[in-house]
């Protein structure tokens, strides 16, 4: 039986409907978990109940000095060690790459100057310099010499150091030791839960009982599950064990299990045999666990666990006999970012060189689509980030009372590139030819030709905040005086830190594509140590590139517009300097949109209605980029890879392509026609992080050297958000990923609305009692908090709230959320988004294997804007973007018949493989989540040709 056959067995044998109740029980005890809280800077309630239910030993004080090397086997869990460490030692944590240096020995170089010792020196060395290693999970096999790096030999020169495995690092220590590691009994494991025991007695077997009392190490042992009950729940993600023969520990064996589990929570019987959770040395300071104490769902028992390794490592160090040095030189030049002492050039400034003006305009009757439709629809360059579900006052719909959606959908905002300190800013990346590659800005001021600049996006954009002085937050308010008595036209005044329910004050708007990943992941590796990043530069990908879509793209914005759903305020949004004639020319800029917007709200609705193409349908025929026997075999092979350890979740995508030919209307350039395709898709799908988005050349032509494309997104998930706290001194930031999606009832005509909703709320207890639906969701929590664990303060990151349900127009979905608190001394939005691009939910886990496995299952082909993220990058530092995905990507295509205009309009679409899925289910999931888009498209050319 092949790999693939026995995984389709064990799949069948071990995932039964009654276990669906295994992970979401458990889990749910877990989802107000947070590690030893900080004063939070959310005044909610909720924030307070969060406090106050905190579960996780926050009184432990800090051990003094213990020096902690934490070695990441690539995985997308490794910071959420790092953060329980780093709440355990006074002294920073250090992470380095499993293969940042090529050998153990390049590594010791780099913390010691000695030209050469010999081996056995090399535990000396490390001694000197760390009191405890903790070896990360991660994908992979330990006999695999490039999945494990320094990792194999830092366990057989460390002997007197205390190491604690993790996962993979676990099995590192079977493996070192003798230990045969192999695919697990059970069948790949990821994202659920089972009941642990263990051995009570953990001390050493082979102490020599005449060895001298002072001999103090010898007679350590790793209490590790002391003040743990028995049959503790875990979360498991792994594929492989390490194996022990009828459980017993053989005599010539070096190490034994100690703790075990039988299949899992709700199944046990499926699977009576012991599996080895956690083993131990005999005789030297090691120990290592199969399952993840780090997860979310693991929760108090795991952070237990690593406090008692790192209450072991410590008296170990006291009873150490060696005198070591206490601060090598150089010991704080491989810290990750979080610990790394830096200064953030990017804080809030009085010196900025910005100088921003908000003039409001209560309570107009205009709303968001009349007011882009007239004043920006005719741009080459605009944009729209539309809150599709904004919700005023007076709304009381029951279908959405309590969904958390209605909060996301507060605000829209919109505007162009025309104003005078305006640019745009265009990035080709690895998977453009050589020729077109590298950043383009073509500024409004000045020579219209482009600069081309040797740098990539995330790069120029923190240079050039940092160029125009940082941050800033001083606002002020404009008012315009109407009376005829009064000396002047308008009055300015400071704003007061309450008077603005927004955190956008201009600044740059755009999206960064998920091809970006490469500089992301580049950025991570250079972090912990790594030199030379490598990069895919792979043929098939820039062949199969559209060269119409720029890897990034952003406008620098001087002049918007905000709607407050809740309120229907308008807010005129201006960027000025110390050029009195830019002041004075966008003042009256301000008061030529506040009469617009006026005008427009008199004007009857209808005027502006057209029809929504409701009635009127084209047979488009959407091609895949890889048809159905493909897209199956993709799956096929995501099992395998899962089944042998190399990922825990992979989010396969596809791409449909169509080439629609439609009439060309005198009245409108080219550029105008995709949004009339937006307007009917956020009718059709409603959600709160929707967008629309222009980027042509002046004159319509598509250039081989700019970028031509429109973006019409219907997106309801959230990928970041960089909030200031109530103090504005520091910084929240969340995430929102959604994992889990099932069709929404929608009713024939004339359905009682009661038996609707009846039926839908079947269909939401089956989403939230789903074990795969659970699993998928785990999985990314447990990665987003990795990612933000990165950046935001120790102890700082927690999730409020745990596979909560949110209905759409067309799909209910489970949805989380991450927070964590951003110290604005040494960290930036910029910051975030190297330290979470590209989002987890559009990846899998671990992030950068599985993005090399996608690479390939995919083809090489670039998604594009779709997986990507949109949004702003605000002035103050504060920024809003979503996750690309139920969207359409258009690109003008040349027509010999100037009567005639065409497009080639792309939907990205996929769904996350893991051990749980099904071939036939995932390739209907991903046809469900792009039929709103298509349908719309239809929708569109049939509009179009009537």
């Amino acid at each position: 039986m092949n790999i693939f056959d026995r995984t389709k067995v064990h799949r069948q044998l071990y995932y039964q409907p009654n276990s669906q109740q295994s992970a979401l029980g458990e889990i749910q005890e877990q989802r107000q978990l947070k590690i030893e809280p900080k004063s939070s800077s959310s005044s909610s309630s909720e924030a307070a109940e969060l406090e106050s239910s905190s579960q996780v030993n926050g009184s432990h004080h800090k051990l003094d000095n213990l020096r902690i090397l934490l070695i990441d086997n690539h995985d997308s869990y490794t910071y959420n060690l790092y953060q329980y460490l780093s709440t355990m030692t006074t002294h920073p944590v250090k992470v380095v790459m499993n293969d940042a240096f090529s050998t153990l020995d390049h590594f010791i170089d780099s913390l010691d100057e000695t030209e050469s010792r010999p081996n056995d020196e090399k535990h000396n060395l490390l001694q000197q310099h760390f009191d405890c290693i903790v070896l990360s999970p991660g994908p992979g096999q330990p006999s695999h010499p490039a999945d494990m790096g320094i990792v194999l030999d830092t366990i057989r020169y460390s002997s007197q150091i205390p190491i604690l495995g993790v996962c993979l690092g676990h099995q590192a220590l079977g493996y070192v030791y003798g230990r045969e590691v192999t695919l697990a009994p059970c069948g790949p494991v990821h994202g659920l839960m089972s009941s642990v025991y263990y051995k009570s007695n953990q001390q050493n077997e082979n102490v020599d009982s005449n060895a001298g009392a002072d001999d103090e190490r010898d007679q350590l042992s790793c209490q590790l599950f002391s003040g743990i009950q028995q049959n503790f729940h875990v979360v498991r993600y792994h594929s492989l064990v390490v194996d022990f023969p009828n459980n017993t520990s053989a005599e010539d064996s070096e190490i034994e299990p100690i703790a075990w589990c039988k299949g899992l929570v709700g199944n046990e019987e499926e699977y009576p045999s012991d599996i080895c959770m956690a083993l131990r040395h005999k005789q030297y300071p090691h120990v290592g666990v199969q399952f993840h104490p780090e997860s979310i769902g693991t929760g108090e028992a795991g952070y237990q666990i690593i406090r008692n390794f790192c209450d072991f490592a410590y008296q170990y160090k006291l009873n150490n006999e060696k005198d070591r040095s206490t601060s090598p030189e150089g010991a704080e030049s491989f810290l990750p970012a979080s610990a790394q002492p830096k200064t953030n050039k990017l804080v809030a400034s009085k010196t900025s060189h910005h100088q921003i003006y908000i003039h409001r305009l209560e309570g107009s009757s205009s709303l968001p689509e009349e007011v882009f439709q007239e004043l920006f629809s005719s741009c080459e360059n605009s944009f729209w980030l539309d809150s599709s579900t904004g919700k005023t006052q007076s709304d009381n719909d029951e279908d959405y009372e309590g969904c958390p959606i209605t909060s996301n959908s507060r605000f829209s905002i919109m505007g162009s590139n025309d104003g005078p300190l305006s640019r745009k800013i265009e990035y080709f990346g690895i998977e453009h030819p050589q020729e077109k590659r590298g950043l383009r800005v073509t500024s409004n001021s000045g020579n219209s030709d482009p600069s081309i600049i040797d740098t990539d996006i995330l790069s120029y954009l923190r240079e050039t905040l940092i160029a125009d002085g940082g941050f800033s937050d001083h606002v002020q308010m404009v008012s315009f005086n109407e009376a005829e008595d009064v000396a002047d036209d308008e009055t300015f005044r400071a704003a007061a830190d309450y008077e603005l329910p927004f955190d956008y004050r201009g600044g740059y708007v755009g999206f960064l594509g998920y091809e970006l990943r490469h500089i992301t992941q580049c950025s991570l590796f250079e972090l912990e140590g790594g030199h030379g990043c490598k990069i895919d530069d792979s043929e098939a990908s820039r062949e199969r590139t559209n060269p119409n879509v720029p890897t990034a793209a952003f406008f620098f914005v001087d002049r918007s517009l905000l709607f407050d759903h809740h309120t229907g305020d308008w807010y005129v949004v201006g960027v000025g300097n110390s050029d009195e004639e830019i002041i004075a020319n966008m003042i009256e800029w301000m008061k030529n949109m506040q009469s617009k917007i006026e005008d427009i709200g008199e004007i009857s609705s209808s005027s502006f209605s057209s029809s929504h193409g409701k009635n009127a349908n084209y047979a488009i025929d959407f091609v895949p980029n890889r048809p159905k026997d493909q897209y199956q075999m993709d799956i096929a092979r995501s099992h395998e890879e899962i089944r042998n350890g190399e990922s825990y979740e992979l989010c396969v995508t596809n791409q449909l392509e169509a080439e629609i030919t439609l009439p060309r209307r005198p009245d409108k350039k080219i550029h105008e026609s995709p949004f009339d395709l937006y307007k009917i898709l956020r009718t059709n799908n409603p959600a709160p992080f929707s967008a629309f988005m222009n980027f042509y050349s002046r004159d319509d032509a598509s250039s081989d050297a700019s970028a031509s494309l429109s973006i019409c997104c219907s997106s309801p998930e959230r990928f970041l958000s960089v909030k200031q706290d109530e103090f504005h001194r520091n910084f929240v930031v969340e995430s929102k990923p959604i994992k889990g999606t099932i069709a929404r009832y929608i009713g024939a005509e004339g359905e009682r609305l009661d038996m609707v909703k009846t039926i839908n709320d079947r269909i939401i207890q089956e989403l939230r009692e789903s074990t795969k639906d659970q699993a998928e969701n785990l999985m990314i929590v447990d990665l987003l908090r990795n990612d933000l664990g990165r950046v935001c303060e120790v102890g700082s990151v927690y999730v409020p709230h745990l596979m909560d349900i949110e209905s759409y127009a067309t799909v209910h979905q489970m949805v989380s959320t991450v927070r964590g608190n951003l110290d604005g001394n040494t960290s930036n939005a910029i910051d975030v988004i190297e330290a979470c691009f590209p989002g987890g939910s559009m990846t899998g886990a671990p992030k950068q294997r599985t993005m090399e496995i996608l690479n390939e299952i995919e083809e090489g082909v670039s998604r594009g804007p779709y997986s990507g993220c949109l949004g702003y990058i605000s002035l103050n530092g504060c920024m809003d973007m979503n996750i690309i995905i139920r969207s359409a990507v258009l690109t003008p295509i040349p027509n010999a018949d100037d009567s005639m205009e065409s497009w080639k309009a792309s939907i990205g679409c996929g769904g996350a493989i893991t051990a749980l899925s099904d071939s036939n289910d995932e390739y209907d999931e991903m046809l469900l989540k792009s039929r709103i888009v298509r349908h719309s498209i239809s929708q569109w050319a049939g509009l179009s040709a009537s």
